[in-house]
């Protein structure tokens, strides 16, 4: 199982910092094991770590964590962590984990796009990285009552938001999509994306 995690970081023990950060986790890789820690501690404290979801896999009561996202259901968790010094527990800084599908070995699919006429994200399909069979790639698009409104046989075809010459609804649409690497056997894959105008 595959996993994006996006991380909402408000910077532990500075909460007036924010950083976003995206990291892939992925399990061919072992990427799913992700470190944790807090910036500029002190050496006589003890930190309070709590995950939600993942599993700690050492480092409890220090200023570093290492935590096993794998088999993680798609959700938002919250990853706290509390200074103890002295005997008394003083601040508590928040990480907010989002645990989303990544992309699917070389393909990248996106899960919004919007069509505003910027010229950026004006129209919505895979990308793929490395070397494919072209001929066994299909993509299709379904609104929410199941209905097909996309199909395209080619990959470099993008999906313009359009149905019978329409532009669509803001909303969430379903893809599902088949495709081969060369020298591999034909995949199927299925995901949603986000329409905005």
């Amino acid at each position: 199982m595959k996993y994006l995690l996006s991380i909402l970081l408000l910077i532990p023990l500075w909460l007036s910092a924010q950083n976003v950060q995206t990291i892939k986790v992925c399990t061919e890789d072992q990427s799913y094991i992700q470190d944790y820690w807090v910036d500029n501690p002190t050496t006589s404290s003890v930190y309070e770590w709590v995950v939600e979801g993942g599993s700690i896999v050492n480092g409890q009561g220090t200023d570093f964590i290492t935590v096993n996202w794998l088999n993680i259901p798609y959700d938002i968790y919250q990853i706290s962590v509390s200074v103890i010094s002295n005997m008394c527990i003083g601040d508590t800084s928040y990480l907010l984990v989002d645990i989303d599908e990544c992309s699917f070995d070389g393909v990248y699919v996106p899960n919004c796009f919007t069509i505003n006429g910027d010229g950026m994200n004006d129209t919505w399909g895979p990308v793929f990285n490395g070397e494919w069979d072209d001929s066994q790639y299909i993509m299709y698009i379904f609104n929410r009552w199941g209905e097909m409104i996309w199909e395209s046989h080619n990959p470099l075809e993008t999906w313009n938001g359009y149905y019978q010459n329409k532009l669509c609804q803001n909303g969430v649409y379903v893809w599902k999509m088949y495709y081969k690497p060369l020298n591999s056997y034909r995949l199927q894959t299925h995901g949603h994306v986000t329409l905005l105008k």
